[in-house]
Order: C-alpha cells, then sequence, then structure tokens
C-alpha cells in the first residue's frame, strides 16, 4: 500500500491524505469535543486544507533537495 501511494502524483497524494486527515480529524471533533456535524465539518475541513497545503509544500521542497543530490556520491560505472 505504500509503495502504491508513493508511486502516485504528488496533488494526488495531496488529496487522498487530506481525505484520510479529514475524516480522522472529523470524527475526533464530532465524539471527542462534542461538537455538532456542521461545526465539526467546518471545523475539520479548515484544518484538513492547511494539512494538505502544509504536505503539498514540503513535498515540493524535498522532491526538489532530493533531485539536486542524486547524483552525488555515487560511484562511477566503467
Amino acid at each position: 500500500m505504500l509503495l502504491r501511494f508513493r508511486a502516485m502524483a504528488l496533488p494526488f497524494q495531496t488529496v487522498l491524505i487530506g481525505a484520510v486527515f479529514f475524516t480522522i480529524y472529523d470524527l475526533y471533533t464530532y465524539f471527542g469535543h462534542g461538537l455538532g456535524a456542521v461545526e465539526s465539518a467546518i471545523e475539520a475541513l479548515v484544518a484538513s486544507l492547511i494539512f494538505m497545503t502544509a504536505y503539498y509544500f514540503t513535498s515540493v521542497a524535498l522532491r526538489s533537495r532530493s533531485s539536486e543530490r542524486r547524483g552525488k556520491g555515487l560511484r562511477k560505472k566503467r
């Protein structure tokens, strides 16, 4: 499952992880904090949008750094 997730395009990864985060956080705020259904959904939506934005930009930054270092440190093939 993890290998399939890593093979997906970054925007699809972001949407998928955002949906998982939304579901978990919505259930947490609904049952854990005792919020109503609408208030819980709105709070979970805002939190998941923040999480998705942070995940996307962090992944873009890490991928650009890893592509810069990709050729360094490898032995030359003859």
